[in-house]
């Protein structure tokens, strides 16, 4: 890209970035009037230039002019990850070639299978001014704005790494800003643990799977880091366990936002992080039952999302896969944003019972807290409906079978003796290909037979 345009970009970014830091103060009924205004923009490009949605507004005798608020969006098909992963081409605009738009693939947190999502440029542009909203809550935790040390921990080929190089050569970033450091996370984690000490980042970005292994690790070896003042993690989940030995052992600050590679940001946690103020403005987010159906505030649901602003793929109502709750309580910190209140997982954690009961991978993580603290890595794999096995990467200082026995038994305790539940011990479970660790694992035969149907 030219200096010129270089430069322009640059501009956009820097005029649109005192813009959004305001917007989650404002009176939420301006950042609905926002919403309504890019519904209605989206929806008349979708029409016009993405197959999908052209053939499912005429099949449903629906026009653009009908779509006057992120409510309306329920009228579209329901999306899951398959579809859109086996059809991209029909979320495509025609508008867009190759050189008009970033081709990026998804870690394949759902399917576990790479899907192409495709951005336009203006998109990216914005997507890096709205991190402006989560930025803001970030510089005050590190106490500064300008030469943090970052490091990344992700793995080589991620999204992350795709949009990171697009804003690298769309502007011209100042090298006051920040100095950024990259480490692969298939690295063994005695060579993380040098480029901490070495670097000394005061920041480190990393998927809260490896946050919540390396830590563990940590305490386990009884080893020393240079600790970041912040630890930044996103893509799926830190325990409960691993965020307090961050905190009370390493003096560090653990903080996440919610991202998706079909949408970017959002929602993002502010300085009291109990949970994810969500930009709806950008990307509304209803939450759905079995069936599809909007569930109210505090009521658990599948998060449902809109991406508004990247036209180069149009996605308007599709399943995360996410299960939690909006808050029915306004936040302290005075964001007028909706409050996302909590995870309870995700719908490819959450295990079959043959009662039909489906209980989250996290009641287990409360249940077994005490258990799970004498373990580094711990997963479940179910192999039918009546049987469940524990994989555990033991503490080092743990006795096995003391551990094998409690597990057990409150196991068995908490789903019934018609379940067969066992133990197995193991050095390393590895992480998926897209370097996150998949907390549950259950056959494929289960998955298929409980995958999400579009709604008609």
């Amino acid at each position: 890209m030219n200096l010129f345009k270089r430069l322009l970009n640059t501009g956009y970014v820097g005029a649109r970035a005192a813009l959004e830091r305001r917007i989650p103060f404002w009176p939420i009924e301006r950042i609905e009037r926002l919403q309504r205004h890019r519904v209605r923009s989206i929806v008349r490009h979708a029409y016009t230039t993405a197959p999908f949605y052209r053939d499912a507004m005429e099949q449903r005798g629906l026009k653009p002019g009908d779509f006057r608020c992120a409510d309306d969006l329920a009228r579209l098909p329901l999306l899951d990850d398959l579809t859109v992963r086996n059809n991209p081409e029909l979320f495509a605009s025609t508008r867009y070639s190759d050189q008009s738009r970033l081709t990026a693939y998804t870690s394949g947190s759902t399917s576990h299978v790479q899907k192409k999502i495709y951005w336009d440029h203006t998109a990216l542009l914005d997507l890096l001014c709205y991190s402006e909203r989560h930025r803001a809550v970030l510089n005050a935790l590190l106490g500064r704005g300008w030469g943090q040390r970052q490091l990344f921990i992700i793995p080589q080929g991620s999204m992350t790494l795709a949009i990171r190089s697009f804003w690298d050569a769309a502007t011209l970033t100042p090298p006051q800003l920040a100095r950024r450091h990259f480490v692969p996370v298939s690295s063994p984690l005695e060579e993380v643990v040098r480029e901490i000490n070495t670097i000394k980042p005061e920041v480190v970005f990393s998927y809260g799977s490896f946050a919540d292994l390396f830590f563990r690790w940590l305490a386990d070896r009884r080893l020393t880091i240079a600790p970041p003042r912040v630890w930044m993690y996103g893509a799926d989940m830190l325990s409960d366990d691993a965020r307090e030995i961050m905190e009370k052992q390493f003096g560090c600050i653990p903080y996440t936002t919610y991202q998706a590679g079909e949408t970017g940001r959002i929602g993002f946690q502010c300085e009291r992080r109990r949970g994810f103020h969500l930009n709806v403005d950008a990307v509304p987010v209803r939450l759905v039952d079995e069936n599809g159906r909007t569930v109210r505030p505090g009521e658990v649901g599948e998060v449902v999302v809109s991406n508004l602003y990247n036209r180069a793929m149009v996605l308007l109502n599709y399943r995360l896969g996410d299960l939690g709750a909006l808050s029915t309580i306004p936040c302290p910190c005075g964001r007028s944003l909706p409050l996302l209140a909590g995870f309870e997982g995700r719908c490819t954690e959450v295990l079959q019972l043959p009662d039909g009961r489906k209980v989250p991978y996290v009641m287990f993580e409360v249940l077994l807290k005490n258990e799970l603290h004498d373990s580094i890595q711990a997963q479940m794999v179910q192999s039918s409906p009546a049987r469940i096995c524990w994989r555990i990467v033991p503490a080092s200082n743990a006795d096995r079978e003391k551990l094998r026995a409690q597990i057990l038994a409150k196991s068995s305790s908490f789903i019934g003796p018609k379940i067969q539940v066992t133990v197995e011990f193991a050095e390393h479970i590895p992480s998926t290909g897209g370097g996150k660790f998949r907390r549950v694992i259950r056959d494929s035969t289960l998955v298929q037979t409980e995958q999400p149907e579009p709604r008609n």
